[in-house]
């Protein structure tokens, strides 16, 4: 998912001209990234008095390495509040991904906790990866949605890879890496032949077969020619009620060829399945393009609920997209919501659906089923 502050970094790339400097212009641009350092130095040693964990240290300052590096050239010579804003944004996010805390406390549960992939090549993680799915390492976790009230409306399955050596690795982290192998292809129908068995599962339990369960759907996978006779085949196999079924799609994958994205969605409603459009609020969708797919949800981006309650124009934003869903019939749930404030802010905004840490993060299947009893 890209946010605001990296589509800005991305518009901002200097010309291959631009790429030759003076020897003053180097100096500036060393002085710049030590600059970008420099502001952060004191959550890293914060960190760092924090946590005894070397891994995890390790982890973090490669990674936050590698992020301010990617700033290009034009942000960095740019005014320094600028680059104050972006390095604040990147390391946040940062934080997020190694569930730290930004004010300084930390969840650092082994089990938990996400771990870096390092491996010598791509083909040698795609390896991993295809043993991964033989020795049936790779499980679901499950992360709940719920109403204004928190009452459990449903969940969402998440990918997650229980690698021997590297612990629990969540699905950002190795994905990208198979998208454009068949890999994905193989991963993703492991994903919805595992969704639909467990939905298969709840049905007789009087607690959970009411839920929602949601799958993402990768580009790969969606645009195959025969992914509506797939799928239609796992849901006979299993015997499960199609509606309890909603497919998650990203924006950009259903603008990329709308015409054959209704075909599909528009077969795959009359067996009863659901979709959603995640990750909006920071595409191009316009409401032509809205009127025209039949969803059943929007999904809300979480970047836009960082700073909802404090920042008018970012509610005026989230205001709008709930009106506009409503009259269209589409319901709307929020993602990333991690504090009361976000909370009671969507709700006056009129949000009916919510996802993110304030409500539970994902936990593996046992976790989730104990917190329904």
């Amino acid at each position: 998912m890209k946010t605001a502050y990296a589509a800005q970094a991305t518009d901002d790339n200097p010309s291959p001209r631009e790429k030759i400097m003076t020897k003053k212009l180097k100096k500036k641009l060393s002085s710049a990234r030590q600059d970008q350092y420099a502001l952060i130095k004191k959550q890293i040693n914060a960190m760092g008095a924090l946590h005894k964990n070397e891994g995890k240290q390790h982890i973090f300052s490669t990674q936050l390495t590698q992020l301010i590096n990617t700033i290009p050239d034009a942000i960095l010579f740019k005014n320094r509040e600028g680059r104050k804003l972006i390095t604040h944004q990147l390391t946040q996010s940062l934080f997020k991904q190694l569930d730290l805390d930004w004010y300084g406390k930390a969840d650092i549960t082994p089990s938990l906790a996400p771990k870096k992939i390092r491996t010598d090549s791509r083909m040698s993680l795609k390896a991993e990866l295809r043993f991964a799915l033989e020795k049936r390492q790779l499980t679901l976790y499950y992360q709940t949605q719920v109403n204004s009230t928190r009452q459990i409306l449903g969940v969402e399955a998440l990918l997650r890879w229980e690698h021997p050596q590297y612990g629990l690795i969540a699905s950002d982290q190795f994905i990208p890496i198979v998208e454009q192998s068949d890999l994905i292809l193989l991963i993703d129908t492991w994903v919805l032949q595992t969704a639909c068995a467990q939905l298969k599962q709840w049905l007789s339990d009087p607690l959970k077969r009411d839920l929602l369960l949601s799958v993402n759907i990768s580009p790969r996978q969606f645009c195959q020619p025969k992914f509506v006779e797939q799928l239609r085949r796992i849901l006979e196999e299993t015997g499960i009620d199609a509606t309890r079924l909603r497919l998650e799609l990203t924006e950009s994958l259903m603008l990329h060829d709308i015409a054959n994205t209704i075909k599909k969605i528009k077969a795959l409603n009359l067996l009863g399945v659901r979709f959603s459009m995640d990750n909006f609020g920071t595409g191009y969708s316009s409401l032509s393009h809205l009127k025209k797919l039949p969803l059943d949800q929007l999904k809300i981006d979480q970047f836009l609920m960082r700073d909802i309650a404090i920042d008018g124009f970012d509610a005026i934003i989230v205001k709008t997209i709930i009106d506009m869903t409503r009259k269209l019939g589409i319901d709307v749930i929020a993602e990333g919501v991690e504090s009361e404030q976000q909370f009671a802010c969507l709700k006056q905004l009129g949000c009916s659906s919510y996802q993110g840490y304030l409500f539970g993060k994902p936990m593996p299947l046992n976790e989730f089923e104990k917190m329904l009893s």
